[in-house]
């Protein structure tokens, strides 16, 4: 939920449009060298529920909800995720396991990772997925079978890759919350990924909420994106590099 912008009647017009451009905190008052009441519970209510978006687990029932196969990394715990960040970028032998009996080289893999907002994935993940899939069909690209990848980090995304051998991956993720809002997702698309692809790799599409890159939006931007790479043969470095046309 995102933090209502401050705004004053009284203030310049200048003052007034950079408070309607922006939800940071600007033109919030003091009362002596401090914050006011109402800034200081305003900016601890944000924290809470930034720290509510990394620590709190997706429900349980999530992935089936959605038609989502789930898949858990080595990471069992937020408490574990957050503490290790490898353990969230390898996979559970379980999860290998699992991977082997879903599609194999489908043109497009997509899939969901709670990442560091479980607030954003349960908001708005399924309905970004939904979108970017209906998109893909409606140009009879081959889909492999969507998943949801529990404590999974975006370099998950390469193990995955190693197993499904996909064209194109196109891995929805909480973003790490801020103040003004706890429900940002990122789209990280990667084209033929393996075990040996570095960040340079992936190209990526941030800020997508309601007062970012609306949903609808985003969906676009990240169909037209796979659609490009598998054009091109490539993403991020390589794709910015590659010739139009």
């Amino acid at each position: 939920m995102s933090r209502p912008r401050t705004t004053r009647a009284a203030a310049p017009p200048a003052l007034r449009a950079l408070l309607a451009a922006t939800p940071a905190r600007l033109a919030i008052g003091r009362a002596g060298p401090r914050p006011t009441a109402h800034a200081y519970l305003d900016f601890l209510a944000d924290h809470g529920r930034a720290r509510d978006a990394v620590m709190t687990e997706v429900p349980p029932g999530f992935a089936r909800a959605h038609g989502l196969v789930e898949i858990a990394t080595r990471a069992a715990t937020r408490a574990e995720y957050v503490a290790d960040p490898g353990k969230g970028r390898t996979l559970a032998p379980a999860a290998v396991a699992r991977l082997r009996r879903c599609r194999q080289h489908p043109a497009v893999q997509l899939a969901i990772a709670d990442g560091l907002s479980s607030t954003a994935v349960a908001a708005h993940g399924p309905r970004l997925l939904a979108r970017v899939g209906r998109l893909l069909r409606a140009r009879r690209l081959r889909l492999g079978t969507p998943l949801f990848i529990r404590n999974g980090r975006v370099r998950v995304q390469d193990e995955i890759g190693a197993i499904l051998h996909p064209e194109v991956f196109c891995l929805i993720v909480g973003e790490r919350p801020g103040l003004a809002t706890a429900e940002s997702l990122s789209a990280y698309v990667i084209y033929r990924p393996s075990r040996r692809s570095a960040e340079p790799d992936r190209t990526v599409v941030s800020n997508i909420h309601a007062a970012g890159l609306t949903i609808p939006r985003a969906a676009r931007v990240i169909a037209d994106l796979i659609v490009t790479a598998r054009a091109r043969r490539a993403t991020g470095v390589a794709l910015a590099a590659a010739p139009a046309g």
